[in-house]
């Protein structure tokens, strides 16, 4: 009996053993092809380059004088109200100075600005070679710088269409003015009518350089504000036609009473 639990335990001993020997490699040979075919996961990691600051701040800047220039930079535009209306005024005020220069019957020196002395073979302007000035309202005062051209003088104004009778004496040339006759007076009534129509059409294109330049602005103001400097343009014209037409009514009066 004794015999054979010892053989029992021999052989239980002897067949764990084996197993022991024989199950380790396998173990390991599994083990082994697991890891084999187990897939290798490889990890990269991309690195990125940090902007500097400084980088950013010229980018930045760039960006920002860009847009500045951008946002500064201003539309061609042509028209001005001021000066527009400046060249209206202009014209009036020429005008004036015209009108307040034809007198009728009155000594005024402005009435020999037009007069041409011949000397030799040039001509030359009565206010290049004397001065003229009032000496009572009836008369105008010669004086010649060169006494040499006192005769050429005298001729030109006696034969420059002005109805006039210059007398020389020991001081200068002596200009009578005479009394206007109603034919005088109606010339300067039309001389003063041609005036004033030219002074118009002065006006006319002023105002055609106004409207042709609101033309082009159109391109970059709004239709509002083009109509509203539109008629702006126009009551300047109508104003200044208004002016001209009461100037022209005063002086034709004045020339005819």
């Amino acid at each position: 009996m004794a015999s054979r639990i010892l053989r029992s335990v021999v052989t239980a001993h002897s067949l764990r053993s084996t197993l022991t020997l024989t199950s380790k490699p396998r173990v390991l040979a599994i083990a082994s092809t697991v890891a084999w075919r187990q897939p290798v996961v490889c990890t990269s990691v991309r690195f990125y380059a940090k902007k500097s600051k400084d980088n950013k701040k010229k980018s930045g800047g760039t960006e920002s004088k860009a847009t500045s220039a951008s946002d500064s930079e201003e539309p061609d535009l042509q028209f001005s109200e001021k000066q527009i209306e400046d060249r209206f005024e202009q014209s009036i005020s020429q005008l004036k100075e015209h009108l307040s220069s034809m007198r009728i019957g009155r000594a005024n020196p402005s009435l020999l600005d037009n007069v041409r002395v011949r000397i030799e073979s040039s001509h030359f302007s009565l206010k290049d070679l004397a001065q003229v000035t009032i000496r009572d309202p009836q008369t105008l005062m010669v004086t010649v710088h060169d006494a040499d051209y006192a005769a050429a003088v005298e001729k030109s104004i006696r034969e420059a269409g002005l109805n006039l009778n210059p007398i020389v004496d020991s001081k200068g040339i002596k200009v009578p003015i005479p009394k206007p006759s109603r034919e005088s007076r109606d010339k300067m009534a039309k001389l003063v009518s041609t005036t004033g129509e030219q002074t118009k059409t002065k006006i006319r294109s002023i105002r055609q350089d106004g409207m042709k330049q609101l033309k082009h602005d159109s391109k970059h103001e709004s239709a509002d504000k083009i109509k509203k400097l539109e008629k702006v343009v126009q009551n300047l014209t109508d104003k200044s036609n208004k002016t001209i037409d009461e100037l022209l009514k005063a002086k034709i009066k004045e020339v005819q009473s």
